[in-house]
């Protein structure tokens, strides 16, 4: 997965760490979320504010190649692969060193806090998108 024009480095910290030594599985989701808000400020969006509205994920992935451990140096890319009315999915590869340690994603919804629902896509934002990462 060569072609992610996006990505944050990281340093595996301490707390990320659990009882066998390694990085815990569900610390993945929190790299993946790092990149993402990073990702989404490149665009002048956070979660809580995309054009006028916010974001849940309704869905989240990973899979695990290697195992990372404290002080590891990563580097998580991040793309969105897929925008669709109401949702984008975003997909993930955490690296270290050449090697893949684990790739994933996330279906991310559209949602006014307000209102209490699910809601198109801001057209400025999947203009954007589409532009950046050269989907159709």
């Amino acid at each position: 997965m060569s072609d992610f024009k996006f990505f944050v480095p990281l340093k595996v910290h301490i707390g990320d760490v659990n009882y066998g030594g390694h990085v815990g599985y569900q610390v993945y989701l929190s790299y993946f979320q790092e990149a993402r808000i990073a990702y989404l400020k490149e665009f002048g969006c956070t979660e809580l504010d995309i054009h006028g509205y916010g974001m849940i994920i309704s869905e989240a992935n990973c899979r695990y190649k290697q195992e990372l451990f404290y002080r590891d140096e990563i580097r998580v890319q991040c793309r969105i692969g897929q925008l669709k009315s109401k949702a984008f999915v975003m997909e993930y590869q955490i690296e270290k060193g050449d090697d893949v340690c684990a790739i994933g994603s996330t279906t991310n919804l559209c949602y006014d806090y307000e209102k209490k629902k699910v809601v198109e896509l801001p057209q400025e934002f999947v203009t954007a998108i589409r532009e950046y990462e050269g989907l159709d």
